[in-house]
């Protein structure tokens, strides 16, 4: 059985946007209002139509208010996660998963034939996807514990 791909979930939940960027030099606060009127929990930072960084909802949390940083002046190059791990959007589900888990990301770029294309969302994976990967999660964890 051909597992599902990524791209599958992105034109399910598409309602929105089908990106939501900002450029390095805009101010946390800028994306931080950009990402509450779109309803995402992450912005796609462009530079000269490259994928230059994201900035997500946990970084507003650790990386500016945690570190004591003005939002209004602090610029996104500054606290965004340059040159993100990516996702091709013909590769499987599970394995966005795997990599989300892997790398600790709750948002994952997906991209096409070099374009950004969408941002996966751990929340956008069906549960019943998750559900059936649980024994693997489960264990990578465990395996995980052990070496730490």
């Amino acid at each position: 059985m051909r597992e599902r791909p990524v791209r599958s979930i992105l034109r399910r939940r598409r309602l929105g946007p089908a990106l939501v960027t900002a450029d390095p030099e805009e101010t946390v606060c800028a994306a931080a209002k950009r990402m509450a009127e779109n309803s995402c929990g992450s912005i796609l930072v462009m530079d000269e139509g490259r994928m230059a960084g994201i900035f997500t909802e946990r970084d507003v949390m650790v990386r500016v208010v945690a570190a004591g940083r003005d939002p209004a002046k602090t610029k996104l190059r500054e606290v965004m996660t340059a040159d993100p791990d990516t996702i091709e959007a013909g590769e499987p589900v599970t394995e966005a998963v795997r990599r989300m888990d892997e790398g600790a990301y709750r948002h994952l770029p997906v991209v096409e034939a070099g374009e950004v294309v969408g941002v996966l969302s751990i929340r956008d994976i069906p549960v019943l996807e998750l559900g059936r990967m649980a024994a693997e999660l489960d264990e990578r964890h465990r395996l995980a514990e052990r070496i730490w």
